[in-house]
């Protein structure tokens, strides 16, 4: 009996000792391979060195701590009631001489009362109370650290947990190092299951849980959570290890630059305009293009002023995202569609281009209004208006609006609209070279010189102004007087006649002309007056007034002499002009005694 309890409790205390967490040993059987110091850092060129060593620590733990006294148990009292053949016996001391706690073993029960017979529920009952057990403290902390190469573990649990509970395993792994192929590998003790992981990639074998975690950057950090239920009561200690393979790199850069232009202007413009043009070149690869060119080729209806038909601006080197610009200006001399393309290239970059192209086109419309130079009062004129579209665009609300003086009046103007003493058409499009006319007819009954000026409009903005005058004539009236200074007179008597000549109409009468002819009774003299007098035998001719104006009035004088007597001696006056073909004749009569 005593060697099966000694058996016993050995086995007891193995179990428990397996159970406990390690790290790493040079043991063949621990759970982690036998691990050094960190390895001496390379000396790289051109890059920091590698990160210091990790300080030097005990591959395997240190031994066990001295032994605590051996613990004697106390055997229970003898059970009663026992009859006398039943003696309790003592266990053996502890063995081995390092367990962590002794436990006090239970003697085998004694036999039970039966000597008389069964019990009178027909079952034996024990005779030694179950012996109340205090959980042992665990070998090895809740959390623990390990520094392999290239990664440190660092895991933690609670410190204690309720039978039938979960609670979790934390597991951070920082990388001291670049390395590939990171594993961490974690043994479960018996009686403990996993309820869940976070992350879902770790996977169980048996009682192992892995966690392959793969590539980490140095500094890099990564954590993981398993749930696990404890099964049993126990010293519950979890086993882990990792496994990492330092790297290292080399490598170069691979770039290409790309460039890309864009070319902005004016989209219309007009012969003779200026036509500025920015150019904007764009490297949008990754890396600097170098010797870059711009060549600008100049159209035939844009000119430079340096008289080149190929500009070249050398850019040089545009580094990546950058960009660059040039400001370029022309001249519009050539009516057309004006496309200026660029191209673009570089020693190490794609060849490319772009155009930007500008109307050079007129919006131009002309008017022209005629009508008759001259007309009489009274009458009626006629105006013909011609609206020409003389440009490349098509004028659209085009309107034409006439104004005529406000000695007019309107007469007619068909297909206008007349409001008091202006007359106004619209049409809705005038396409480039076509042709619209319209015809305005005005009269007065006031003479004078009178314009009249028309405008044509349109949404394009560009208008046109005519205008066309005419002469309203008015009809001259010459009038006629002529007075005796005397009458009768005697023979030898000198005489003076006076001549008056007066336009009582509307308009002027040009080259007006009075003759004078005397009888044989008088003699004429002289003559004098607005213009010069001629004595030519019994007629007096004064030269012609060249303009009588309305309401004008004109005199002339003439001298004669009585030469022989006469009871009805008549003079005759007569008075021509442009306007009067057929010449008025006033006559008086002297008598001479």
């Amino acid at each position: 009996m005593r060697k099966q309890l000694g058996l016993f409790t050995s086995l007891l205390i193995l179990c428990a000792t397996a159970l406990c967490w390690s790290g790493c040993s040079s043991n063949k059987n621990n759970c982690c391979p036998e691990v050094t110091a960190c390895p001496e850092p390379c000396a790289p060129v051109y890059q920091p060195p590698c990160a210091p060593p990790c300080p030097p620590k005990p591959v395997c733990p240190p031994p066990c701590a001295p032994c605590p006294p051996v613990c004697k148990p106390v055997c229970p009292p003898p059970c009663a009631p026992c009859p006398p053949v039943c003696k309790p016996v003592c266990p053996p001391p502890c063995a081995p001489p390092c367990p962590p706690v002794c436990k006090p073993v239970c003697p085998p029960p004694c036999a039970p009362p039966c000597a008389t017979g069964k019990c009178a529920s027909g079952e034996c009952a024990p005779i030694c109370p179950p012996v109340c057990k205090a959980a042992a403290p665990c070998k090895y902390g809740p959390e623990g650290e390990l520094c392999c190469v290239g990664v440190t573990v660092r895991a933690k649990q609670p410190k204690m947990c309720t039978l039938g509970d979960t609670y979790p395993l934390d597991i951070h792994v920082t990388a001291s190092l670049a390395v590939c192929d990171v594993v961490v590998n974690a043994n479960l003790p018996d009686g403990v299951t996993v309820v869940r992981s976070e992350p879902e990639g770790i996977r169980m074998e048996g009682r192992r849980a892995v966690w392959k975690i793969g590539s980490m950057d140095k500094c890099e950090q990564k954590c993981a959570r398993i749930f696990l239920k404890a099964d049993v009561e126990g010293d519950l200690c979890v086993c882990f290890c990792a496994s990492a393979v330092p790297v290292q790199f080399c490598g170069l850069v691979c770039a290409k630059p790309l460039l890309t232009c864009e070319k902005c202007g004016p989209k219309e413009v007009c012969p003779g305009d200026p036509v500025p043009y920015v150019i904007t070149v764009t490297n949008n690869g990754s890396c600097a293009a170098e010797d870059v060119v711009v060549t600008d080729i100049v159209p035939d209806q844009l000119e430079h002023a340096s008289g080149l038909r190929s500009l070249v601006y050398k850019l040089g080197t545009i580094e990546a995202c950058e960009t660059k610009k040039i400001n370029v200006c022309f001249t519009a001399v050539k009516r057309g569609i004006a496309c200026n393309r660029i191209l673009v290239t570089a020693c190490n970059a794609n060849q490319t281009g772009c155009e930007f192209c500008t109307c050079v086109c007129c919006c131009k419309v002309e008017l022209t209004k005629t009508g008759p130079k001259e007309v009489g009062i009274g009458k009626t004129a006629e105006y013909l208006l011609t609206v020409v579209n003389t440009g490349d665009k098509v004028l659209t609300d085009v309107q034409l609006t006439d104004c005529p003086s406000p000695a007019t009046s309107i007469v007619e103007a068909k297909g206008a609209q007349v409001s008091g003493n202006t007359a106004v058409w619209r049409f809705k499009e005038l396409k480039p070279g076509e042709k619209q006319q319209f015809v305005l007819v005005l009269t007065t009954c006031t003479p004078g010189y009178y314009c009249n000026k028309a405008q044509v409009t349109n949404c394009q903005q560009c208008c046109a102004v005519a205008e066309a005058c005419t002469r309203w004539k008015g009809r001259p009236a010459l009038n006629l007087c002529v007075n005796a200074a005397s009458n009768p007179i005697c023979i030898g008597d000198v005489n003076t006649y006076t001549i008056t000549v007066v336009n009582q109409g509307s308009d002027e009468d040009r080259n007006v002309k009075v003759t004078v002819n005397f009888p044989d009774e008088l003699k004429p003299l002289s003559g004098s007056g607005a213009t010069g007098a001629t004595v030519s035998g019994q007629s007096v001719t004064f030269a012609p007034f060249a303009i009588m104006g309305p309401r004008q009035t004109v005199t002339y004088r003439v001298d004669a002499k009585a030469v022989k007597s006469g009871d009805d001696p008549r003079i005759k006056v007569e008075v021509s002009s442009d306007s009067v073909k057929t010449p008025l004749v006033e006559e008086t009569s002297t008598i001479v005694n």
